[in-house]
């Protein structure tokens, strides 16, 4: 028979792991509600003057009701507040599949406002739950505007800024055949759910600056090392999260607000990103 030592060393260590895998269950269940305020900068070459500074607020992958409550999505969007963005852009899935409507999502954005609009496009889970449902109850609060396919221009004091936005890459039609020409606009700001449709915006006609967007959430569950476990993006090499530079654009992508099938997060924090516009050099990589 085994000592007693050896056996009170054995419980000891089981006893140690199962509180290990307790604690590491929780946090997944916690994490979900822990949002983070991410502040990228976006040094754009030959950023005209006027657009320095300009904020950005980026709110994607709500899906409320399906593990994410409201409350943390009003939170979200008094956070985004809070940073005084310039534009704010809503890329898609804002409710869960089983939603029936959006107006509860829609009602706990009302608070939303900023100088160049309140834009918003649809994501793939839109579809599921309706998307003319989706449209008309857009259009039916005026202050969130739908971008589907369109394209607006706005003066940010002598600078010409498109804000332009595309339906979902798989679900949807998406075009960028709204975009009025290169020549009528100093920088071009992309709403898009689906981080791949930068992938398909590489004319030199379309010469889109930024694209913002979500749909991965980062993987919802990351792995030290490993990085996400799941990741729906094609180009899952290049779009998990973050800021991604490509010779053509560049491209960020939140890890979203809600989760979906399952409400954990691991090592993937919930994301409210203010992104800032500079003219300024990149720092050199050490």
């Amino acid at each position: 028979m085994p000592k007693t030592s050896t056996v009170v060393k054995w419980a000891g260590a089981a006893a140690a792991a199962a509180a290990a895998a307790g604690a590491v269950g929780a946090y997944t269940l916690l994490e979900p509600l822990w949002l983070q305020v991410t502040r990228p900068r976006i040094h754009v070459r030959g950023l005209h003057p006027d657009l320095e500074g300009f904020r950005i607020a980026l709110l994607t992958d709500m899906h409320a009701g399906e593990g994410t409550p409201l409350w943390l999505i009003r939170r979200a969007a008094r956070l985004a507040m809070r940073a005084r963005p310039d534009v704010i852009a809503l890329t898609g899935d804002f409710a869960a599949d089983d939603a029936g409507t959006f107006a509860p999502v829609l009602d706990a954005l009302a608070g939303l406002a900023a100088p160049h609009g309140v834009w918003a496009v649809p994501g793939n889970h839109d579809y599921t739950v309706g998307i003319d449902r989706w449209h008309a109850e857009l259009r039916a609060r005026p202050h969130l505007r739908d971008l589907t396919n369109r394209a607006v221009l706005a003066k940010v004091g002598d600078a010409s800024l498109c804000i332009a936005g595309v339906d979902d890459y798989t679900q949807g039609r998406p075009s960028l055949d709204s975009l009025p020409p290169p020549e009528e606009r100093d920088f071009t700001l992309l709403l898009a759910h689906d981080p791949d449709q930068a992938e398909k915006a590489r004319r030199a006609y379309d010469a889109v600056d930024l694209v913002v967007s979500g749909h991965t959430h980062g993987g919802q569950v990351r792995l030290p090392v490993v990085g996400a476990i799941k990741n729906p993006a094609e180009r899952e090499d290049l779009y998990e999260e973050g800021l991604r530079r490509r010779p053509w654009t560049q491209v960020y992508t939140s890890r979203g607000v809600g989760t979906v099938h399952l409400p954990v997060r691991l090592l993937c924090r919930p994301e409210v990103a203010i992104l800032q516009l500079t003219g300024a050099p990149r720092p050199p990589i050490r």
